[in-house]
């Protein structure tokens, strides 16, 4: 019975993770339609926690199979979500990083106006 607590432990501290990190990039993938990052907060613990591996468990028991499946789904598809984020990311930094530099004010500037 011991074993099945603990799993049972384990998994909802997953499950939890999970959530938390696909609420914190949702901003992040919404920007474009929504014009501001929006729902980056996390908790400090969660996003500070460095999950550890569970030792001494034994074997997952069968009774959780659906549940690891869903969690391993959902897992894959945050992986996405990241992936598209940083898309996001690293097209909103090139953007910025097309921007030209200020101009020295003191330098000259010469117009073509004939041709």
């Amino acid at each position: 019975m011991g074993n099945r607590a603990a799993w049972e432990a384990v998994l909802e501290d997953l499950e939890l993770r999970v959530d938390a990190a696909a609420r914190a990039i949702t901003g992040v993938t919404d920007v474009g339609r929504s014009g501001s990052v929006s729902g980056m907060a996390v908790s400090a613990s969660s996003a500070n926690d460095t999950w550890q591996v569970p030792r001494g468990l034994g074997n997952i028991p069968a009774e959780f199979a659906e549940r690891v499946r869903d969690l391993v789904h959902n897992q894959h598809k945050l992986i996405g979500e990241l992936e598209t984020a940083r898309n996001v990311t690293a097209k909103h930094l090139a953007a910025v990083r097309a921007v030209p530099p200020k101009r020295d004010a003191r330098a000259s500037v010469y117009l073509d106006v004939a041709g």
